[in-house]
């Protein structure tokens, strides 16, 4: 018999996914779930996402694997800022003896380093990476001395521009003009106020804009060329130029030229990393739910341990509270469970002997003594692990202006060299063909295409803040503007995520009774049933818990209360159209507590989650916009057929935990870009997975950072602001870009026919930047038809 998935090819585990309508066997839900819907797809399209699958898996079977007894590490590698840096970094890693393979992701600044733990230890590790102005540290550790070294080269190197820019505005750029200064000065005090220049864009161009010129040195290493080796060339070019007029007693520099190309990528590049440095911090606040110790009962004894020196015959003792620390089996006591960071429903999980419980789940009733099974294993530790393989095996997207870059430096260095030839052999002096040469170096250099990306990603941010919505990356403006999937987790998106009490039943008393009772209990549903009734006065005696339900004498009756089944097995009667209501909630989604006494169940009171009122109209207009409309659910297929009902999805995965709905999310995207739309821990790995992940509602802290967008707030609409904002910056910076390029072909044959010098060249370059700035300083309209705007041309907003 086959044992590998049948639509990925990965193994199966011991209990394969079946369905008896759907042909296979599968690894996961996902799988299914994805196998289930090719079978409404044309022959071709479901043969094409086969072979992709079956592509991957080969691609990772094939991939060179370091041996097994290696040890992994992470490090924060900050100083990366492109896809060059990222080559950079592994390729400096492979030159690491004991290094086995590196990933880099200039993203999240995250490199994965395999090694030897023979040869090295994990403190070995970073200073083998802090080189050329990078700095490797653990992932734990939080220091901002990098920022605040930025900030200060920042201020210093303005500084020195400023006192600069104003020598030449009151000495040299008189003299450039009419061949004389403000005031008089003799040859030797203009030579000393040009030295003093020379030190202050020396000062601002080596230490100022030292980022720029190793970005460019990483660029020619590892022969990628790129927007800091462009601008490194037009900086440098200026500098020696105008340090070589200095040397042979000319004043006509053009050091000005060079502070000011510095200054103003540089700050581009501060805001741009500014962006980045509020990246993802998922994995630490998963490593705060991670349980270091367990209290087991060992020979008779019971003692706290650190969780890898549980055994498999320990017993593990979880009180009322508590998380329980790993996955296992209940093989003494009853209590209730919330499951919600694993399956992110609300609904509590009652637990008896021989029940199997997931560790990172809460312990809300009662206690519970756990056997870890003969393989002790974590749940949550698997989702840390899962995060940490998405965060640093995913790599950033190359900048549009690296990538242009790529091509434009080459072009220029050989349009700069032909231009210096073409006046040397037309009869001009070696000087003004090296000027005609070095203002081809200066126009070229693309200020307004690097302020293009970053200055109109800040206006976007600033259009969404207005609207209450975080943008924390500039990344994701470098997608497909219209998502083709919007794939929405139900509890707590598409629903309030709390439990309320949403039918009080037919008997006013019964309802009364229900709420004295339930004050006492901790369970939540308790919570839901007195939770809407304020003060209550009514006296409860000798109040009991059990697994299933609770009980008390309220005005000498005793009254029980719980789920319909418990109170049947102690002889309770409950009537056909009790159990009809019971059957209706239940297929509803819904949890029914019937409330009894005196042997006859009196009321049946409903308690659940409910749709958002503007769900449906949210679906609506997802249609209506030609995106297909995923909804990820952790319930059983009846509970989610109100869903169907309701909101009309293209695709309904039910029965998902966290590892399942990263599996749909990627075989989601086999279809096309997949946003995903999730509030709560049990939801980060599926918001990291997509190609944009939006946390949204009342959301936890887990998924605040796991996603590249986050909407609080319980405003679904807020979804389509978030699409505008990114459709009109990603227009925005098509502008920009437009404009950048216009000034290039204008300017760059003035320059090379010699009919500009460097100085026009350089007043030429900040009027296009001035430019790009004003057009990224216009309002954008968040609200509207946004269908209408998304799939409108490139017409100005």
């Amino acid at each position: 018999m086959n044992n590998h998935c049948t639509l990925c090819d990965l193994p199966l585990p011991e209990s394969p996914f079946t369905d008896k309508e759907v042909e296979g066997r599968f690894c996961c839900s996902g799988c299914l779930r994805v196998q289930q819907l090719l079978q409404d797809l044309d022959t071709e399209q479901a043969q094409k996402v086969r072979e992709e699958a079956a592509r991957r898996k080969k691609k990772e079977r094939y991939a060179e694997a370091p041996p097994d007894s290696c040890r992994e590490a992470f490090l924060k590698v900050s100083g990366m800022h492109c896809t060059t840096c990222e080559s950079f970094i592994e390729t400096l890693a492979k030159r690491q003896p004991g290094v086995y393979k590196c990933e880099a992701s200039y993203a999240t600044e995250l490199v994965k380093i395999y090694y030897d733990p023979d040869m090295l230890t994990g403190e070995d590790l970073p200073p083998l990476f802090s080189r050329m102005g990078y700095r490797a540290r653990p992932v734990e550790s939080e220091h901002r001395e990098d920022e605040l070294n930025t900030i200060a080269s920042l201020v210093i190197g303005g500084f020195f521009s400023i006192i600069g820019l104003v020598i030449y505005v009151l000495f040299l750029y008189p003299t450039y003009l009419n061949g004389e200064s403000i005031m008089p000065l003799t040859t030797a005090e203009k030579l000393f106020f040009v030295s003093n220049i020379f030190v202050m864009s020396s000062f601002v161009l080596f230490y100022t804009g030292f980022p720029i010129l190793r970005g460019a040195w990483v660029s020619l290493s590892v022969a990628k060329p790129n927007m800091d080796l462009l601008v490194a060339i037009a900086a440098l070019s200026a500098y020696l130029y105008s340090t070589g007029a200095l040397l042979t007693g000319t004043t006509e520099v053009y050091f000005d030229v060079t502070m000011a190309i510095v200054m103003v990528v540089s700050i581009g590049q501060h805001y741009e990393n500014q962006i980045k440095r509020s990246k993802n911090k998922l994995l630490s606040q998963l490593m705060e739910k991670r349980i270091r110790r367990a209290r087991v009962r060992r020979n008779g004894t019971i003692a706290s341990v650190a969780i890898q020196e549980v055994r498999p015959q320990d017993q593990i003792i979880v009180k009322a509270g508590e998380r329980i620390p790993l996955d296992g089996v209940v093989v003494e006591g009853q209590g209730v469970v919330n499951e919600a960071l694993i399956t992110g429903e609300s609904k509590p999980v009652s637990k008896h002997t021989g029940d199997d419980v997931l560790s990172g789940t809460i312990l809300t009733q009662n206690a519970l003594t756990i056997e870890p099974g003969s393989t002790v294993k974590s749940t949550i530790e698997q989702m840390i692990r899962l995060m940490w393989d998405i965060q640093a095996g995913r790599s950033g997207k190359q900048r549009i202006a690296d990538r242009i870059a790529a091509y434009f430096v080459p072009g220029v260095l050989v349009l700069g060299a032909l231009t210096f030839a073409y006046h040397l052999s037309m009869g001009m002096g070696s000087t003004a063909s090296l000027l005609s040469a070095l203002a081809v170096l200066v126009v070229s250099c693309p200020c307004a295409l690097g302020l293009a990306t970053p200055l109109a990603v800040a206006s976007g941010l600033r259009e969404a803040l207005n609207e209450k919505i975080i943008i924390k990356t500039g990344s994701v403006f470098e997608g497909r503007e219209i998502p083709r999937i919007l794939a929405l987790d139900k509890t707590g998106t598409l629903t309030t995520g709390q439990m309320q009490l949403l039918d009080k039943g037919t008997e006013p008393a019964a309802l009364r009774y229900a709420q004295a009772i339930e004050q006492y209990s901790s369970h939540p549903l308790a919570k839901a049933i007195a939770g809407q009734a304020g003060k209550i006065d009514l006296p409860v005696d000798h109040f009991r818990s059990y697994s299933s339900g609770v009980s008390g004498i309220v005005e000498n009756r005793a009254v029980h209360i719980g789920k319909p089944e418990w109170l049947r097995e102690q002889s309770v009667h409950i009537s056909v159209e009790n159990w009809e209501k019971i059957t209706r909630a239940r297929k509803n989604g819904y949890v029914p507590v019937a409330v009894a006494w005196e042997g006859r169940v009196r009321s049946i009171l409903v308690v659940g989650d409910q749709l958002r009122a503007e769900a449906p109209s949210l679906a609506a207009t997802i249609k209506a916009a030609g995106i297909d409309l995923a909804i990820i659910t952790g319930d059983s297929e009846e509970a989610a057929r109100p869903l169907r009902q309701k909101l009309d999805p293209d695709f309904l995965f039910t029965g998902a935990r966290p590892e399942s709905k990263t599996e749909i999310v990627r075989k989601l995207s086999s279809f096309g870009t997949v946003a995903m739309v999730g509030d709560g821990s049990n939801d980060a790995l599926a918001l990291a997975e997509a190609d944009l992940g939006i946390a949204f509602g009342d959301l936890t802290a887990i998924a605040a950072e796991s996603a590249q967008i986050v909407i609080p707030g319980d405003r679904l609409e807020h979804i389509f602001s978030a699409f505008m904002a990114i459709t009109l910056t990603k227009r925005r910076i098509r502008q920009n870009l437009g404009w950048a390029f216009l000034y290039n072909i204008t300017t760059i044959p003035l320059a090379v026919a010699g009919l500009i010098n460097p100085l026009f060249a350089a007043l030429a370059m900040a009027a296009s930047s001035l430019l790009v700035v004003t057009n990224s300083s216009r309002s954008m309209k968040l609200r509207g038809d946004w269908e209408g705007q998304s799939r409108r041309g490139d017409t100005t907003t």
